[in-house]
């Protein structure tokens, strides 16, 4: 009597298990990643908005649309659709001709400073 000797092939179960741990631990990583490139996307965009709302706030004391007479002047902005708070002030430089003007901008509701800008002004 001749014994057959048979050909298996496959996969036992711990090897089947070992891959699906390592695929699981690449998956997180690639998940954790995106999550975070997410997170900075906004972060970025949230700033980028916050400059804008400054720079127009600056321009605007340029001009003298908004007066500013050396106090702190802080106001709400509706800017794409968010709320941005912005405060600025005028300060004395060593020179009297000219004024330094200071314009930070918070997001709201978490009151995160996501902007500072500084520009002079000739106040011949």
């Amino acid at each position: 009597m001749r014994l057959s000797k048979r050909n298996e092939t496959g996969l036992t179960l711990i090897e089947v298990l070992i891959a699906l741990a390592i695929l699981s631990i690449a998956l997180t990583a690639v998940i954790r990643s995106a999550s975070q490139n997410i997170r900075n996307t906004l972060y970025l965009q949230n700033r980028t908005i916050a400059t804008w709302v400054g720079t127009n706030v600056m321009n605007s004391i340029r001009i003298g649309v908004i007066k500013a007479s050396g106090e702190e002047l802080s106001e709400e902005d509706q800017t794409l659709g968010q709320t941005w708070e912005w405060k600025a002030s005028i300060h004395a430089t060593p020179n009297p001709r000219i004024k330094q003007i200071i314009v930070d901008v918070y997001h709201e509701p978490e009151h995160n400073r996501l902007a500072h800008l500084e520009s002079y002004l000739y106040a011949g």
